[in-house]
């Protein structure tokens, strides 16, 4: 009897607080649970996992604290890691973004799709704090919703109606840390051609006959609104810098460099 080979992943939680039950029972309790029985019926699994330990959640939660976001994930990282071991929730491999090898896995493909010409510079006009004397990527900046009227919107998504959002977007913008109206500055970023995908992408999922309706519905729906290139890169200290002399000071979003932390 040949032995199926099943991957199993568990999203990596940000390594900028403790897990609590909501993180164990939507994604590592059922993930665990799985590899289990898939293991019981005889197949082959890898159950992989990782913190995530980079992006704005991270800074953030180092400026509040006044440390350094290497203190917080080196903490973080172990405080997870001891929660899934007291409560038997076992990976064949947890590892962390924050390790060489993922740093340079993630140079690679940013290079392997520059080079494609899959990633091109664009110049823009970015939030900036005056009072803090830093550029407000993502989390950085608040605001109002122009889709739904939450007022608590951040810079790159709304919790609320989960619509992805440009700082740009935001209703009476405010700097995240002081408080206080941001100015709008001159920068540029790396952006990643994603609606020449949109068809590609379109015909990919709507052959997936074995996903949950809901699931495949939903990406679907996604897709056919469809979609925009995105920036890839951030004005931040703490990531993976962009491997191009140009971009000094400039690092991947961690939305990019994140699921290679699956591989």
């Amino acid at each position: 009897m040949n032995k199926k080979k099943v991957l199993v992943t568990s999203a990596l939680p940000y390594a900028n607080g403790p897990l609590h039950i909501g993180h164990i029972a939507g994604a590592y309790l059922p993930a665990d649970i799985y590899t289990r029985y898939k293991r019981l019926k005889g197949d082959y699994v890898i159950h992989i996992c990782g913190t995530d330990e980079h992006g704005v959640a991270i800074t953030i939660r180092a400026d509040k604290e006044g440390k350094t976001p290497k203190e917080i994930v080196d903490y973080y990282h172990e405080n997870i890691k001891e929660s899934f071991k007291g409560l038997g929730i076992e990976f064949d491999n947890f590892s962390r973004t924050s390790l060489p090898l993922h740093h340079k896995n993630s140079q690679e493909f940013f290079l392997k799709l520059y080079e494609k010409g899959l990633i091109y510079k664009k110049d823009i006009e970015q939030y900036y704090c005056e009072n803090c004397k830093r550029f407000l990527p993502d989390r950085y900046v608040k605001g109002t919703c122009p889709y739904c009227g939450y007022e608590k919107a951040r810079g790159d998504q709304c919790e609320k109606c989960g619509r992805w959002l440009e700082p740009k977007e935001l209703v009476n913008p405010r700097c995240s840390i002081c408080g206080s109206t941001p100015v709008l500055k001159k920068s540029f970023h790396y952006y990643f051609k994603l609606k020449s995908f949109e068809k590609s992408l379109l015909e990919w999922l709507l052959s997936k006959d074995d996903w949950k309706e809901n699931v495949k519905n939903t990406a679907v729906s996604w897709v056919r609104e469809g979609l925009q290139d995105r920036a890839i890169t951030r004005d931040l200290e703490w990531g993976v810098p962009v491997p191009l002399k140009e971009a000094a000071g400039k690092v991947l979003y961690v939305w990019f460099d994140a699921p290679i932390g699956y591989i």
